[in-house]
């Protein structure tokens, strides 16, 4: 029988997968930094690498459980499938009536991760920040790429889940980007969006056709989780430090994508300044004091966070 502090694990696990779920469906936002942010990061993906076909066919299920950490996955997964599913759709009413709020909020959250890690970074070195520098403009160049145009077919949105589900679990770069920039984004919306739909109205074709995009969806995601997993685990075990650095300037990296006055105060606004007075759009003030509000939001709430969970330990 599981004592009351397992259970208050299983359901703060099953909330952080709540928030990857629902954040996972928005471009700009990793389910990725959230298990970062919030200390799960590195059990998730040690978790997912131990998951063995084999074991399961041999029927070592205990083995198997205990290996994948089985516990904490169900309750990890059965959040995902809840933010997914059901408050996904709440966060893209938000952002699309929202968008000022919502972004800052994130923004706050995001920038006060970034901070407090490179603060964890001990004894700074020229190579440190040469990771951290690379892996920003890494991150930032991905958020600027121009989606393509093409057929969604079942290999390629097989393809297409493979990489997808690769940069979702890395934090600062966003799956549902690289769907947008894949041409893929609004059909795996419209495929979440009818899965359940199509069940109480159902139909053999439209049944067929959804399904047989969800089957080819998922094989990607169980086959880009598992293959980028390993790497992943690998990088933790051989080159922490480096890697710590590197997750760190991806998440830095989302930041421009993430800035919630892009429409009014940004670089080409900012430069007209020097250059000139003409064409200078000016934020309202209500969008500046919504704006500072929800980063000081976002950034005092990171900060009591950390007093209550720090994510890792120095580095």
């Amino acid at each position: 029988m599981d004592n009351p502090k397992s259970k208050k694990n299983h359901f703060f696990t099953y909330f952080i997968g709540v928030l990857m779920g629902s954040v996972d469906i928005i471009p700009g936002i990793s389910g990725g930094t959230i298990a970062f942010i919030t200390g799960i990061y590195h059990e998730l993906i040690k978790s997912i690498d131990k998951f063995s076909l084999k074991m399961l066919i041999k029927g070592q299920f205990k083995i198997f459980w205990s290996d994948i950490n089985g516990s904490f996955l169900t309750s990890l997964f059965l959040g995902v499938i809840t933010g997914v599913f059901f408050l996904s759709g709440i966060l893209i009413f938000l952002f699309d009536y929202y968008p000022i709020p919502i972004y800052a909020f994130i923004f706050g959250i995001i920038m006060g991760t970034f901070f407090q890690f490179i603060g964890l970074i001990k004894n700074k070195k020229t190579d440190d920040y040469v990771y951290l520098l690379a892996s920003l403009a890494i991150s930032i160049c991905i958020s600027q790429i121009n989606s393509f145009i093409v057929e969604p077919t079942l290999i390629y949105l097989f393809f297409c889940s493979v990489v997808a589900v690769s940069a979702m679990i890395l934090p600062g770069i966003s799956g549902a980007m690289i769907l947008l920039i894949l041409g893929v984004y609004n059909e795996i919306l419209f495929v979440i969006q009818n899965s359940i739909k199509i069940l109480f109205n159902f139909k053999f074709d439209d049944f067929l056709s959804i399904y047989s995009k969800i089957f080819s969806i998922s094989l990607g995601i169980i086959f880009g989780l598992k293959i980028f997993s390993r790497f992943v685990v690998w990088l933790f075990n051989y080159r922490k430090r480096k890697t710590l650095l590197i997750l760190t300037g991806l998440i830095g990296g989302s930041l421009p994508q993430l800035w919630p006055l892009k429409d009014c105060l940004n670089l080409c606004t900012l430069n007209s300044i020097f250059i000139s007075n003409e064409g200078l759009i000016i934020c309202k003030n209500d969008e500046l004091s919504e704006s500072i509000f929800f980063i000081l939001a976002g950034l005092i709430l990171i900060l009591v966070f950390n007093r209550l969970k720090k994510p890792i330990e120095y580095f």
